[in-house]
């Protein structure tokens, strides 16, 4: 792969985002992040003299102060994870989910966010796993965890030369929530970006239920196809990059952010 070839693939896509993107930078960063929360703690013998103790104070009680207190937000990680198997090749889906990846990192990079980006395919090796064997997949290190943004420019616009082979989907979301589910980070983010072509709904089944056990929040984007949407609880489907400024995609953010917050 040419490097300039693809740093200039990727200047391209990063000067033309999405209209709207902005809202769709806002509803992640609600989900992502938590401000401090400051409060007051009344009745304590030591501290801020409360005003409103004063009637207290004249009956003889010492509990007149009162105290700053703050709970430290959360902290959040990302780990984007990219279906690079030959049917991605088709359609120009590749291309869709690798300006999602370009401009969802951007977003990432702003937020101050650590994550990683990776991708997917078969490596041709069988591995067992307790009932029956599964195809071991290669991944594509797009980003790793603590490199900057603007290290690997070129490896990102090299996503939509890398698609081919089969898709090891099973592993691969397994791998990926392990490795994410290590981190110290209190909230804990992973998108897959898939055409879920061949997904056995079954099996996305137990992959969520290992996810909600790990405390990893899974979300599916749906690349030119619906079938992300019949195999995972929080999913979008996005048929060209606009759409990930859409309605769809905002409204599933907005979603899962109440969900964390009821």
């Amino acid at each position: 792969m040419n490097k300039l070839i693809c740093e200039k693939k990727y200047s391209e896509i990063v000067s033309a985002p999405p209209q709207g993107l902005g809202a769709t930078q806002t509803n992640l960063q609600r989900l992502l992040r938590s401000l401090d929360t400051v409060g007051w703690s009344s009745h304590e013998e030591t501290g801020r003299l409360d005003r409103r103790a004063f009637t207290r104070f004249a009956t003889g009680s010492a509990n007149i102060f009162s105290r700053r207190q703050v709970a430290e937000a959360e902290t959040s990680a990302v780990s984007i994870l990219v279906d690079c198997s030959g049917s991605m090749g088709s359609g120009n889906r590749i291309e869709t989910a690798q300006r999602v990846v370009i401009h969802l990192s951007k977003i990432l990079q702003r937020s101050r966010v650590p994550f990683c980006v990776q991708g997917f395919r078969t490596s041709g090796e069988d591995v067992y796993n307790d009932k029956f064997y599964m195809e071991r997949p290669k991944f594509i290190r797009f980003k790793q965890w603590g490199q900057s943004l603007q290290s690997v420019v070129a490896k990102l616009g090299a996503i939509d030369q890398c698609a081919g082979g089969g898709t090891p989907d099973y592993a691969s979301l397994v791998n990926a929530i392990e490795d994410i589910s290590k981190r110290e980070e209190s909230r804990k983010i992973l998108f897959i970006l898939t055409d879920a072509s061949g997904y056995i709904p079954e099996h996305m089944k137990h992959i969520q239920k290992m996810a909600d056990a790990l405390g990893v929040t899974l979300i599916a984007i749906g690349i030119h196809s619906l079938d992300a949407i019949d195999c995972f609880v929080n999913s979008s489907a996005v048929n060209d990059i606009s759409e990930l400024a859409g309605a769809s995609f905002n409204t599933l953010l907005k979603t899962i952010q109440r969900r964390r917050t009821a």
